[in-house]
């Protein structure tokens, strides 16, 4: 991620650069100088490969239960805040928060394995097929919060180029989740992790200081709580309509 982010300022920096228009020092109408706030507002959807695996330890063996969940869901809005300081007419330096409910479908799959293990310490796995179960819930409502801290930048400084106001925005951060089974055992599940989003957009100047704009995003999250490898991610996709201050 930091790797992204050194890109994206580099880039930035040298189209910058080779702008005509040179940089002010001081504020500016229609520049980014000084506090810097962003509200968006996003139709968002949203999947998920979670799981939670136990391992029981046993006189002559293990036991390892697995419980899956891959979930699909859409909402609107998918709310985001960034509040923080902007240089240069450049780029914005800021703390990132957001938040969505989403609705969709929850398929649930659970599998016990065995491991009996001779003298020589050598266990054999098993999958008991007795206890497989699999469903799916199509009313599943979940709950997914970041928050974090990230970079826009606004290369094209120009004025009176076309292509004034285009941005290029990282974040980096938390992401926490829980969602809910709409069912008679009202079942949840939830985890959280390190995560990560990208962001590609325009805005228009409406005044001196307030734009307007669209803007595409993905953030992906690696999910960290008792996951195994093929079901430990978190994604959204995003399409977005900004206001931003600064």
């Amino acid at each position: 991620m930091k790797k992204i982010i050194a890109i994206l300022v580099f880039c930035a920096a040298g189209i910058a650069c080779a702008q005509t228009a040179p940089a002010k020092t001081k504020s500016a109408p229609q520049e980014h100088r000084g506090f810097y706030s962003n509200m968006s507002f996003a139709f968002a959807y949203n999947w998920y490969d979670n799981s939670r695996e136990d391992l029981h330890n046993k006189e002559n063996g293990k036991t390892r239960d697995v419980d899956y969940y891959e979930f699909n869901g859409f909402t609107f809005p998918y709310s985001e805040f960034k509040f923080g300081v902007a240089f240069a007419n450049l780029v914005a330096l800021h703390f990132d928060f957001n938040l969505g409910f989403f609705a969709g479908s929850l398929d649930y799959s659970f599998e016990k394995f065995h491991s009996d293990c001779s003298v020589g310490n050598n266990c054999e796995e098993r999958l008991d097929e007795s206890r497989l179960i699999k469903t799916t819930s199509n009313d599943a409502y979940s709950f997914r919060t970041f928050f974090g801290f990230g970079t826009t930048i606004y290369p094209f400084r120009d004025k009176n180029s076309p292509m004034n106001g285009f941005f290029l925005g990282a974040s980096v951060g938390y992401t926490l989740f829980l969602t809910m089974i709409n069912s008679d055992e009202e079942e949840t599940t939830g985890n959280g992790g390190i995560g990560f989003g990208l962001e590609i957009g325009k805005e228009w100047w409406i005044d001196d200081h307030m734009s307007i704009g669209v803007g595409f995003g993905f953030s992906h999250t690696g999910l960290i709580w008792q996951t195994i490898e093929s079901h430990s991610s978190d994604n959204v996709l995003s399409l977005s309509f900004r206001l931003t201050r600064g």
